[in-house]
């Protein structure tokens, strides 16, 4: 359970990197339980599949997008957060581990 009020981040877009593990994995979670959409950035698409099919096991109705790559190469990050853009219309935060 959260402390924070259920639907809090509803409609709006968050774009979490290390999204697949640790931190980034449990920022995942509590975002889509508090409403939010998530784009899921990673090295390892195997891993933010994971993550993405437990929050939807769990919150079926969540909206998620995955996308790979290394956050230190700057024109992979530029692609990626173009993508976001192109499938979810917006951003509204970030949550960075790396």
């Amino acid at each position: 359970h959260s402390v924070f009020r259920p639907g809090l981040m509803a409609g709006r877009v968050f774009l979490v990197t290390g999204g697949g593990s640790g931190i980034g994995r449990c920022t995942a979670h509590e975002l889509a339980s508090l409403g939010a959409d998530l784009a899921l950035l990673g090295r390892k698409l195997d891993k933010l599949q994971a993550v993405q099919a437990e929050i939807s096991q769990a919150l079926p109705e969540a909206r998620i997008s995955l996308h790979a790559c290394d956050i230190r190469e700057e024109e992979a990050v530029r692609e990626a957060v173009g993508q976001v853009l192109a499938q979810h219309g917006r951003l509204d935060g970030l949550r960075s581990e790396e």
